[in-house]
């Protein structure tokens, strides 16, 4: 995926090629490693950072002499997660979300994007941070609920439905089913379970539904906001899910204050103006949705693309049981968030809408 491009002299012919065929004619490369799929740049590239690289992304950090901004960021998505670009002419421009701005696109999943700075919640986790983010997020789904309802033609491609959501099921289900006989039968509680509970949520407003909304891709800004990153797995539904995972990933990384930690359900029902108790049943349906998608993600890609991906199939396999029989009334969540409190493990891959680093 990386390739090497040195050019020592900005003018020197046997480079003429990597400056204007890899890099854009308005590209220059003074002594560095970079990927080979970078779209046209302006100005000249002084250097590049690489600050993810996992088998299906790549993030790099690209800092420009000559040019307006003094550094951009560069993505490439594979498969599920090179949708990104889509996702901000339908969903992030049109709905009025704070993000940064796209700049330009390049090949299949390859984006450029303002760079923005700071560090991600996941570095450098805070209290105020992880409060900030249920604010952002109470506010995203509001605004977002209300511009879907005011022009039906609105991310048109990217509204899911009850149907679709439950065929995703079907997926994770017949996937597992064939690399796991012995789960045979595990998923049909779950999926009954997150059906009916989609169905009763059929009447709820429409709104987004970032997909990957945890600490990695929450980003400080100055002044104490929230910024969300990582649009590669958004679309329009009514679910919670972003809000579960937030509290899932927070709790098992025991990231800030317990205390305030389950406190954040509420303060997302305060600033989203509905019932804590409504808060609590939509994330035991969030969690159902956020899970199975990404058990169908482990069963179909992740064993192929992250190996080590097939060793995460009786968590998420837990967990739905565990939602389910939240829903059956045989168990009772912990207060702010359903689901149980797990030891802390870190992984170091990335599922398409899922960070393995629980």
């Amino acid at each position: 995926m990386l390739g090497e491009v040195t050019a020592e002299v900005l003018g020197a012919a046997e480079n003429q090629h990597a400056r204007n065929g890899l890099l854009g004619q308005n590209a220059m490369v003074i002594e560095t490693t970079l990927p080979d799929w970078l779209p046209h740049l302006e100005g000249t590239i002084v250097d590049g950072e690489l600050l993810r690289g996992w088998a299906l992304s790549e993030v790099w950090r690209i800092r420009l002499n000559g040019a307006t901004r003094k550094s951009v960021i560069a993505k490439r998505g594979v498969g599920e997660l090179a949708g990104e670009a889509r996702r901000y002419h339908e969903l992030v421009v049109p709905l009025g979300i704070p993000a940064p701005r796209l700049l330009a696109e390049g090949g299949s999943g390859v984006i450029v994007l303002e760079d923005v700075g700071g560090e991600d919640l996941e570095a450098r986790p805070t209290a105020e941070g992880y409060e900030e983010a249920v604010r952002v997020l109470a506010r995203m789904r509001a605004e977002s609920a209300l511009r879907l309802a005011s022009d039906p033609a609105l991310a048109a491609g990217l509204r899911r439905s009850t149907a679709d959501l439950v065929a995703v099921a079907a997926r994770a289900d017949a996937a597992m089913t064939a690399l796991r006989p012995d789960l045979a039968g595990a998923l049909d509680d779950p999926v009954r379970a997150m059906t009916g509970c989609l169905e009763q949520l059929s009447s709820e407003p429409e709104t987004i539904v970032h997909g990957d909304f945890q600490a990695k891709n929450l980003l400080h800004t100055p002044g104490g906001g929230i910024v969300t990153i990582d649009w590669s797995d958004a679309y329009v539904h009514p679910h919670l899910g972003d809000l579960y995972l937030l509290l899932r990933e927070g709790r098992k990384q025991g990231r800030i204050d317990g205390v305030r930690m389950e406190a954040l359900p509420e303060l997302f029902a305060h600033e989203a103006g509905t019932d804590p108790q409504a808060v609590t049943d939509q994330l035991v349906t969030g969690g159902l949705c956020w899970t199975m998608n990404a058990l169908r993600w482990v069963v179909e890609t992740g064993v192929h693309a992250v190996p080590v991906s097939r060793e995460w199939i009786d968590e998420l396999v837990t967990d739905l049981r565990e939602l389910t029989s939240v829903i059956n009334g045989r168990s009772r969540p912990q207060r702010g968030v359903p689901g149980r409190q797990q030891p802390r493990r870190r992984r170091s891959h990335r599922l398409g809408g899922v960070d393995e680093r629980r």
